[in-house]
């Protein structure tokens, strides 16, 4: 039986224990993985969410292992150990939770409100992409490389941006109110 089969037969119940008490271990098939800020952005930022989302479990295992350069195809992954594939799927989830935790205290800040009041918000529609392209520097043909960079790279260049971002809105205020005086 395949390793997608076996959690898509789990019960509601079954994989709610699963999640909230299993053991979380980030070695497959005598590989170690090192954490997951050490994937590419894209594979964490994208890849990850939407094979979880369908469930795709195998499929994930695989492009883990292609990420890292290791070359298993999806069908391989049905004949590992199904304890440990379950084990490293937990773990990886933790990794993404972390990551977003990690973003939503180092990344985010309200938008002021005159960028709301201009549409700042019909960017999110776009999602990841606003991301991609801002590093891109708008130049479509870049996207690609930045999916393929470490997501600690890009994560410390955003960290750097958003740094940035606030001192430029701290010296436009500092601006603003010696030009009141």
């Amino acid at each position: 039986m395949s390793f997608n089969l076996s959690i898509a037969k789990l019960s509601e119940n079954e994989l709610k224990n699963l999640i909230d008490n299993g053991k979380r271990v980030s070695k497959v098939d005598g590989f170690e993985f090192e954490s997951a800020i050490h994937f590419s952005y894209g594979f964490v930022k994208e890849i990850i969410p939407n094979l979880i989302k369908i469930g795709n479990f195998e499929k994930l295992i695989a492009s883990a292992f292609r990420d890292r350069g290791i070359g298993y195809q999806d069908n391989e992954i049905r004949w590992l150990d199904h304890n440990s594939l379950l084990q490293f799927v937990l773990w990886i989830k933790d990794e993404i939770e972390a990551i977003n935790e990690l973003e939503k205290n180092y990344l985010s800040s309200d938008p002021e409100s005159d960028m709301i009041s201009a549409g700042i918000n019909d960017l999110n529609q776009f999602g990841l992409l606003n991301t991609i392209d801002q590093l891109a520097g708008g130049d479509i043909l870049k996207w690609n490389e930045i999916r393929k960079l470490p997501y600690s790279v890009v994560f410390d260049k955003m960290y750097k941006n958003t740094i940035e971002g606030n001192i430029q809105k701290k010296m436009n205020k500092i601006m603003t109110s010696k030009n009141k005086r």
